[in-house]
């Protein structure tokens, strides 16, 4: 491609983080940074690519069909320390060109999924090199200025979970059907446990095994801090049974406006402090909860720590709002491409908060001191207006030395993972099920004792 037209599509792509119109608009593209072969400059090409297993990112020396291999195939030759942008990911990876059967194994893959490469591959007159990008470290694309940034490692694991052409739509049936009725429940609504301390809520159990014994997970509901689904939550439960192997207790919390806050936050850290008195230990707690659910999760693990009580095993935040001053870019670039926009957060903030301040802690988890907290799973869609509420916390609780995994779905919207929910869920609610449970697994929470 020409240069200008190169570095239009570049400015564009970092403008609108990842998206761009014209010919390539609605096409899976990267920015791929190469040192000069010859010259030492770094030089940047947008370029299409394919996920492969393993977190590897696949692209193709086609040149557009020319006859001669791209300036950026050479360069990476001489250099395979490669820099790749995915619009919200900045990731240092290592470049290897593929040979043999593994080649053409791949390139048949891509070939399969678009035409154009074999027809690239005729009108050059050459075998397309086909080049494996394995990531070596990962950060965060343009979060605000003088917010930490911490790359991929120790603190921080960050994974960009590939979607299938179909899956948001497929996520959006599923979510659609359990509006027109919910599927019957499986599990056991046995109570666990004697008391919740004071506060309603259910005891739902698909694993079998004891309280004391296998620990608990602690299901906090979302709704924007003001409804329910008493008809969708224990599903939710379940299935949250089902990924970590233990009885799942599902808060009933007060709703805003009639009970703003703190009310709902006073309620999940009654229930958590009930399980340790009756003696399940803290560290066999996995602490659960989406949307607003996830708010009042990060919230309560700062409100504990404040008073001294022994912290959950694990915890986990599934699109969290986490900065209640809504001062996420995301807010405005993702506009349009959600199920929520502003208008919602801005009025479910306004009821919950019913005066509180916005820029305080622990009602707006990311103004806290995170320091100390137990491991972290936060989840988000890359298409959601609160993505940059996840990776925003994710980068500070990461820099206050916390272990942070974060899992970002490409182009799910808020909240995508409760199509788990439906009769037949869809595939990426079956990955988003399967990863949180290896998750856990590995966590303090999820280690044989």
């Amino acid at each position: 491609m020409p240069h200008d037209f190169n570095q239009q599509i570049i400015k564009e792509f970092r403008a609108n983080r990842g998206k761009v119109g014209g010919p390539f608009e609605g096409a899976r593209l990267l920015l791929l940074t190469t040192t000069g072969a010859r010259s030492g400059v770094r030089r940047t090409v947008p370029l299409g690519y394919l996920d492969d297993e393993g977190g590897r990112m696949l692209v193709i020396a086609s040149a557009g069909g020319a006859p001669r291999h791209p300036a950026w195939y050479h360069n990476l030759r001489a250099d395979s320390r490669v820099t790749v942008e995915t619009g919200i990911l900045t990731i240092e990876a290592e470049a290897a060109v593929l040979e043999g059967e593994e080649r053409d194994r791949l390139f048949a893959r891509a070939v399969e999924a678009d035409a154009g490469w074999a027809d690239y591959e005729v009108r050059s007159g050459r075998v397309l090199p086909v080049v494996a990008l394995t990531p070596r470290s990962v950060s965060f694309s343009d979060l605000p200025e003088g917010a930490p940034s911490p790359r991929d490692g120790d603190r921080l694991r960050v994974a960009q979970v590939p979607a299938a052409s179909g899956d948001r739509a497929a996520v959006m049936t599923a979510m659609q059907s359990l509006f027109a009725g919910a599927p019957a429940l499986g599990g056991d609504v046995t109570p666990a446990l004697a008391h919740t301390g004071g506060v309603p809520g259910l005891w739902v159990s698909a694993a079998g095994g004891s309280a004391a014994g296998d620990g608990v997970t602690l299901y906090v509901h979302g709704g924007g801090f003001e409804r329910a689904q008493p008809a969708l939550e224990p599903l939710m439960a379940w299935r949250l049974s089902e990924a970590t192997g233990r009885p799942v207790f599902k808060v009933d919390q007060r709703l805003a406006p009639a009970h703003p806050y703190p009310a709902a936050l006073d309620d999940v850290v009654a229930v958590y402090r009930s399980l340790l008195e009756q003696g399940v230990p803290a560290d066999r707690v996995v602490v659960c909860g989406e949307s607003s659910g996830g708010t009042l999760v990060l919230s309560a693990l700062l409100a504990l720590k404040e008073a001294g009580d022994p912290l959950p095993g694990a915890a986990i935040a599934v699109s969290p709002l986490t900065d209640l001053t809504l001062s996420s870019r995301s807010l405005d670039v993702n506009e349009g491409g959600d199920v929520i926009d502003r208008r919602v957060a801005e009025h479910v903030t306004v009821q919950y908060l019913a005066g509180a301040p916005a820029d305080r802690a622990p009602q707006s988890p990311l103004h806290g001191d995170l320091r100390g907290l137990p491991s972290l799973l936060l989840v988000a869609g890359t298409a959601e207006v609160l993505l940059d509420d996840t990776r925003r916390f994710a980068a500070a609780a990461a820099a206050a030395d916390v272990d942070v995994t974060v899992d970002l779905y490409e182009g799910m919207p808020h909240a995508f993972h409760a199509s788990v929910m439906a009769q037949d869920p869809p595939a990426v609610a079956m990955t988003f099920l399967r990863r949180l449970a290896d998750w856990v697994a590995g966590t303090r929470a999820g280690r044989a004792r």
